[in-house]
């Protein structure tokens, strides 16, 4: 067996990793990808802990403080779902 790379196979493999498919030539996601995906987890993280408040306020939440705390608790299991998944 030839340890020889094939006449074909270095164009081969540039034409296979193309740019802006959302991976590096590594095989790995590129910087944009990974950029774009934690804006979304911050934004996803953000909305969160708006929501909840704005819930907590509206449930009857006996003041601001106590509202906070319970959206922090919400942002905490946010963020362990969003660091544990894939």
């Amino acid at each position: 067996m030839s340890r020889r790379k094939k006449p074909g196979a270095a164009t081969q493999a540039a034409s296979a990793a193309e740019p802006g498919e959302g991976r590096a030539p590594s095989g790995g996601p590129s910087g944009r990808a990974i950029r774009r995906r934690l804006s979304l987890d911050v934004a996803i993280l953000i909305a969160v802990v708006a929501v909840t408040v704005g819930i907590a306020e509206l449930a009857g939440a006996a003041n601001l403080g106590v509202a906070l705390g319970i959206g922090q608790v919400a942002f905490a299991i946010a963020l362990v779902v969003l660091l544990l998944r894939e």
